[in-house]
């Protein structure tokens, strides 16, 4: 074998057309970026702050490693591959095109000291590539997924991709047998070489320039079709990560109340440009759909869709918001596009960001958009507006009132943050711990479990109030600054630091989103503190105490979305249940667990549409073969109660609080 292959160059009038159709194709992929490019900047500044390592971080982890793809080994590997295998042939792509401007141009090193290794690496990558885009024909049109979105263009890229690898190996064959000679490690070239060897020189040059050119015309053919459509990620998908918000969805922003004169988003314009960039980043890929639990109980919510769309609407509106005749164009995004039964199908459960392998932020948008009905228009469901009413008047969504926070802690061993100033711990009761009768007895528990390790805490009585969650969750972000600022106020000037709650929702507020408000506090759930006492050994628990009869043949336990998802707690529950019973898992358990239906303010709004959430997600729990249900929330306590009733297992099934088992071993 000798190593001086000549490699093709085009010359002449080659080389004159080959000139002219890359400066086209450089020129019209250059229009069609300046058009996103100008599309970006007609949307509002986005405000955020990169922490720099922890973006770099991302991309290496995300974009690079494909962590959140490789979720799904089929797609995921394929994918993975495929990625890999461009950013490889991008080497061999540089040198195409230089030997296209200059005769005998190549890359130093990469083809030069090492241009045997290199050669290697482009067979073997082109080959894998074309596995991969083999893999991705038999997912979308035999396997066939329902959140896939079949289109004519997905179909393109996938032949225009395969052409591209198979021309460039058939280029190289044909050029290495009309020679009669092989480069040094390109060893698929140098088998298809062997297999045209017999065909006359002439002709194996020939059809060697023929596949060089379809190489070349493919390869611009992609690049001017790519930024069209989902492909598009390809140019943005880093920048997508790198900008990420890792707070975006469980910390809303603090809208400025003051200073405007409408609120939320009404009109696409409102986004912001990084609105837009999730929406030239998403690769319809399906994932954030497979994962909501509006979508998979038959409400009309994909949060695939509503990007898609944001994308769509935008770009089909963006000639008149450039020229100045915004008015002149007369869909509606809120009532045409993203509709009422939409925004308000989501519970905010963080399945589809967590999903999403390019971070885009569903869950932010959703919320405007329901600012903007509420704030705006004043529309909302009569169950969403006498929620908000209560909210408003007595400081609770059932609308009892101060006084009746006092009735829980009759004759319990408690002390008042009033008659014990200086307590180290508050502990927060909330709404549903204060005054639903089910989760009383979980915050009667606590106490029992609280004092018997020496806790150093109290509570706020009837000075307690709603800490507005549901309240911004329902889009009425006016009640709940003002909540919020009541709530931190009282806070503050009690000098509270520490606080522990049954509540992932008031937790996930009083923790995160009070920051804003001037409230910082170090904020435990009830489970992780319990755990720490545990292993502190403050806390023993008396197994021979307790009934195993109470929860049968073991504890399922379901997560909290806003314990679990939104603030990366999984283990305290788990910690607790395996002290004391046998756990198992359902199928969708931690990061992937299915919401109950409570979250977004759900919990307050009638479900009509589909099958109702908490019933899906009770009957995933029957299905275990256990009969007690593991919660660590007092709406997942409500909805999963009532999923049960729906069932007709009242009788066999309960639902606790791993809290009211620890109780009964002290």
């Amino acid at each position: 074998m000798q190593d001086h292959l000549i490699e093709i160059s085009p010359t002449g009038i080659e080389k004159a057309i080959f000139i002219l159709v890359f400066l086209a194709g450089m020129i019209s992929f250059g229009i069609i970026i300046s058009k996103y490019i100008r599309n970006l900047l007609m949307f509002k500044k986005a405000n955020r702050t990169v922490d720099i390592a922890a973006g770099v971080k991302r991309v290496i982890k995300f974009v690079f490693g494909q962590k959140r793809l490789l979720d799904d080994p089929f797609s995921g590997v394929a994918h993975f591959i495929v990625f890999w295998g461009f950013l490889i042939i991008a080497f061999g792509t540089i040198n195409f095109f230089g030997k296209g401007f200059w005769s005998g141009f190549d890359i130093p090193i990469l083809f030069g000291a090492l241009k045997a290794q290199m050669l290697f690496l482009l067979d073997l990558f082109s080959f894998l590539v074309i596995i991969g885009i083999l893999a991705f024909a038999v997912k979308r049109y035999i396997i066939r997924p329902k959140r896939i979105t079949q289109s004519a263009g997905a179909a393109l890229i996938l032949m225009l991709i395969l052409g591209l690898m198979v021309f460039d190996l058939l280029s190289d064959g044909f050029n290495m047998a009309s020679q009669q000679i092989a480069a040094p490690g390109a060893f698929i070239g140098a088998y298809l070489a062997g297999i045209f060897k017999t065909l006359p020189p002439e002709t194996s040059a020939f059809w060697a320039h023929v596949f060089w050119w379809a190489h070349f015309i493919f390869f611009m053919a992609i690049l001017n079709y790519v930024p069209l459509g989902k492909h598009m990620h390809i140019f943005t998908s880093l920048f997508n990560v790198y900008l990420a918000d890792p707070t975006s969805g469980t910390i809303l922003t603090k809208a400025d109340l003051e200073n405007s004169e409408s609120f939320g988003v009404t009109k696409i314009e409102e986004h912001t440009w990084k609105d837009y960039l999730d929406g030239l980043s998403c690769t319809e890929c399906g994932r954030c759909q497979d994962a909501c639990p509006a979508w998979n109980t038959g409400k009309p919510l994909s949060p695939k869709n509503i990007i898609m769309q944001l994308r769509r609407h935008a770009e089909k509106k963006a000639p008149y918001i450039q020229a100045g005749k915004a008015d002149e164009f007369t869909e509606d995004f809120l009532k045409d596009v993203i509709t009422e039964d939409v925004i308000w199908a989501c519970t905010t459960c963080y399945a589809c960001q967590n999903a999403c392998p390019l971070f885009i932020e569903h869950i932010p948008k959703l919320m405007d958009y329901r600012r903007s009905l509420v704030l705006n228009e004043g529309a909302i469901s009569t169950q969403g507006g006498a929620a908000l009413k209560n909210m408003e008047k007595t400081g609770d969504p059932w609308g009892l009132g101060q006084a009746a926070r006092a009735d829980w802690f009759k004759d319990q061993p408690v002390n008042l943050v009033a008659d014990k100033p200086n307590a180290e711990w508050l502990f927060w009761v909330g709404c549903a711990g204060a005054l639903d009768a089910r989760n009383v007895k979980v915050s009667q528990a606590t106490i029992k479990l609280m004092n018997a390790a020496g806790v150093d805490f109290a509570i706020l009585g009837t000075d307690e109030t709603c800490t507005g969650d549901s309240a911004r969750r329902l889009g009425e972000e006016y009640l709940f600054q003002t909540l919020a600022a009541s709530n931190v106020e009282l806070l503050n000037g009690l000098n509270v630091k520490k606080i522990f709650t049954n509540c992932p929702h008031c937790l996930n507020t009083l923790k995160n989103e009070y920051r804003a408000f001037g409230g910082v506090y170090e904020v435990y759930h009830t489970h992780e503190l319990l755990e720490e006492l545990i292993k502190s050994g403050k806390l023993k628990i008396d197994k021979t105490k307790i009934d195993k009869s109470y929860f049968g043949t073991g504890i399922v336990f379901h997560d909290s979305c806003y314990l679990g998802r939104h603030n990366g707690i999984y283990e305290p529950g788990r910690f607790l249940i395996d002290l004391v019973a046998n756990r198992v898992e359902m199928k969708r358990h931690r990061q992937n667990s299915f919401c109950c239906g409570a979250g977004g303010a759900r919990m307050w709004l009638e479900e009509t549409a589909g099958k109702r959430i908490n019933e899906e997600r009770a009957e995933e729990a029957i299905n275990t073969g256990v009969n007690t249900i593991g919660v660590a929330c007092p709406f997942c306590m409500t909805m999963l109660e009532d999923g049960i009733k729906a069932k007709d297992k009242a009788e066999t099934h309960r639902v606790i609080d791993i809290t009211e088992v620890l109780a009964k071993g002290v």
